[in-house]
C-alpha cells in the first residue's frame, strides 16, 4: 500500500509541473507577443506620422520629427530616387540627388533589443 501511494504522489507531481511548465510557458509566448504586436503598431504610427509631415528635401539639414514613445527609439534613412539610373530599373540610393521621391527606411527598436524596419515612399507635392 505505501508503494503505490509513492507512486501514485510521484505520478501526481509529474503531472503538476508539466502543467505548470506550459502555463508558464504561455504566459512567455503572450509577452513576447504583445511586445511584437506593440512593435509593429508604433512603427506603423511612426511612419504615418513622416508620412503626414512636409516633404524635406534635406532631411539631414531638416529631419522629420518623431512621435514620442517611451522605450522605443527611432532611426531612419533615407534614399533618393534617380529616375536616370535605368540598369537594371531605377534605384534608390543616398548618394542621389533629391528628386522629389524618397524612400525612407524606418527602424524602431523597442523594449529588449527587439526590431522592426518598414520602407515606405515619401513624394514631394
Amino acid at each position: 500500500m505505501l508503494i503505490e501511494t509513492t507512486v501514485a504522489i510521484a505520478l501526481l507531481a509529474v503531472i503538476i509541473v508539466t502543467i505548470l511548465g506550459a502555463f508558464s510557458a504561455i504566459t512567455i509566448a503572450t509577452r513576447r507577443h504583445q511586445q511584437q504586436t506593440t512593435l509593429d503598431l508604433v512603427t506603423r504610427q511612426e511612419a504615418e506620422f513622416i508620412k503626414s509631415q512636409a516633404y524635406s528635401a534635406a532631411p539631414k539639414a531638416t529631419p522629420y520629427s518623431n512621435i514620442a514613445v517611451g522605450g522605443y527609439n527611432f532611426s531612419y534613412q533615407v534614399l533618393y530616387y534617380d529616375p536616370t539610373q535605368v540598369a537594371p530599373a531605377p534605384q534608390f540610393s543616398a548618394a542621389y540627388g533629391d528628386n522629389g521621391l524618397q524612400e525612407l527606411v524606418l527602424t524602431v527598436t523597442g523594449p529588449n533589443n527587439a526590431t522592426e524596419t518598414l520602407d515606405f515612399l515619401k513624394v514631394q507635392p
